[in-house]
């Protein structure tokens, strides 16, 4: 019994004693109780101290227990800190999607006991950072050999080419503000700069984006080059702006069923200033409306729009030229007042299938343009175009990131090795640009051809293109409105997404 108050009631302790002691008195009038009162109190004793060692050894269990609790708390922070904000990932959706880099994924799933390494390679890219993981910079890059073969004809000779050449630093400035430097080593027009710019991100609903990047328009053109499906992008892509300095807006909302961007730009190219004072503005948004569904049929679908609107005050117009960019089939006209574009687009991703279409148009107006100060016709582009990929070793097509074969050529260590991943692919264009002359010209390009990921860092891409023109006497073979292309690229980069 005492053991039992000694463990499960301290406070009751005392009391036992006194009545113990009670009952001493109680049997002293026949005998003498002095010895067994003094070896009770001897026991007592013992239960006393008993108790306070198993008390001490609770207490240290608890502090041992409180201590581990604190430490996963201040990893979770140092983790929380880690997170890189979301940077303007130029995904199939197009859009300034927020993202964690995979460095910065991987140092998030560290377990407090694992220490974050200063710098190294984390499976993706290479990185360097402070030991606080407050500051972080990921190093960049990729390279593009490509060859052009073109039939007989009036065309650029046949030739490889160092398509691009891109080395950049991209990582994150305290928890909050992340940025990006990146300039092509292969640009012979001495603008070495693509993007720079930097990011304010407190929200996934609302990022501030300043600097050079990509103006807000089609799908296509805002996928990052390295992920493109076919060597060269569409020849409806002539139709809207690449980067340009500004400032934008972006966020996601509703666990990115919506998203959205809106901003203020040059228009102009890349590095250049506005030509008047008018700035380009620019929206876009889109929908994935079955995003978080549980669906093989509906959580790939998304749709949106964008629409632009500025001035361009004895500017180029749009150019017409195909892919293989063997011939130009419309000249730019100068043009001079208000400058609209417009875009619809569409993505449907469907395991190892992607499906993407688009539509753009671009209206330049020529104010003052004629003879004695008259208006001429505008400057009316429209261009669609539709494409699909297929992997036939099955992989899952990625919607913004580089293909991962299952068995990669010549794998070492872990897992099998095999042959990549295999893409066929097809696409068709139009494009359509009228000036209200009989220089106004139409051409449709057909390419088709296949894709080989050897890894995740190196693929090789074959497009066989069929492009028609309208005009047959502007063509690269006069007289003939038919004309064949040949396509490759070797693609390496060292930061895989």
């Amino acid at each position: 019994m005492i053991r039992y108050l000694s463990q499960s009631h301290p406070a009751s302790l005392l009391l036992a004693l006194l009545l113990l002691h009670g009952s001493a008195h109680a049997q002293a009038e026949g005998q003498s109780v002095q010895p067994m009162i003094s070896s009770q109190i001897e026991e007592l004793r013992a239960e006393v101290q008993q108790l306070r060692q198993l008390v001490e050894q609770q207490q240290r269990v608890l502090q041992a227990m409180q201590k581990r609790t604190d430490e996963r708390e201040v990893a979770s922070q140092a983790g929380a800190a880690r997170s890189v904000p979301p940077a303007n990932v130029r995904s199939d959706s197009g859009t300034a999607a927020p993202r964690q880099s995979a460095a910065s994924a991987s140092n998030a799933a560290e377990t407090p006991d694992q220490a974050s390494p200063p710098a190294g390679w984390n499976g993706n890219r290479f990185f360097i950072r402070s030991p606080d993981s407050r500051f972080q910079s990921d190093i960049i890059g990729y390279a593009q050999l490509d060859f052009h073969g073109y039939q007989s004809g009036n065309h650029p000779p046949n030739t490889f080419l160092i398509r691009r050449a891109r080395l950049g630093v991209e990582g994150r400035l305290e928890r909050y503000f992340d940025y990006k430097v990146e300039g092509d080593f292969s640009d012979t027009n001495s603008t070495l700069l693509r993007d720079l710019y930097a990011r304010i991100h407190r929200t996934d609903a609302f990022q501030l984006s300043f600097g050079q990047f990509r103006v807000p328009i089609s799908q296509e053109e805002m996928r990052f080059d390295a992920v493109q499906d076919f060597v060269e992008r569409s020849m409806v892509n002539s139709l809207v702006p690449s980067r340009s300095p500004g400032l934008m807006a972006s966020g996601i909302l509703a666990k990115r069923v919506f998203e959205y961007q809106i901003g203020a730009f040059n228009g102009k190219g890349l590095l250049a200033t506005n030509n008047n004072g008018t700035p380009e503005t620019a929206l876009r948004v889109r929908l994935s409306p079955w995003k978080n569904r549980k669906s093989v049929w509906g959580d790939g679908f998304s749709f949106g729009g964008a629409f632009t609107t500025g001035r361009n005050v004895g500017g180029d117009s749009v150019r017409g030229q195909t892919e293989s960019r063997s011939f130009i089939f419309f000249t730019p006209e100068t043009v001079n007042g208000k400058q609209t574009r417009a875009n619809g687009e569409l993505t449907w991703m469907l395991g190892p299938a992607a499906l993407r279409a688009e539509y753009d148009q671009t209206n330049q107006e020529r104010r003052q343009l004629g003879a004695d100060g008259t208006d001429l016709p505008g400057v009316v582009a429209k261009g669609y175009m539709a494409q699909v990929t297929y992997l036939l070793t099955g992989e899952t097509k990625p919607e913004a990131g580089a293909v991962a074969p299952r068995l990669e050529l010549f794998r070492e260590g872990a897992g099998r090795a095999g042959l990549g991943a295999w893409e066929l692919k097809l696409r068709y264009a139009n494009l359509y640009i009228a000036d209200g002359s009989p220089k106004s010209n139409r051409a449709e390009t057909l390419f088709f051809g296949v894709n080989w990921y050897m890894n995740r860092f190196i693929s090789h891409m074959v497009d066989f293109g069929f492009e028609r023109f309208k005009d047959r006497l502007r063509t690269p073979r006069p007289g003939d409105g038919n004309f064949f292309v040949l396509l490759s690229r070797l693609q390496v980069t060292f930061s895989a997404r």
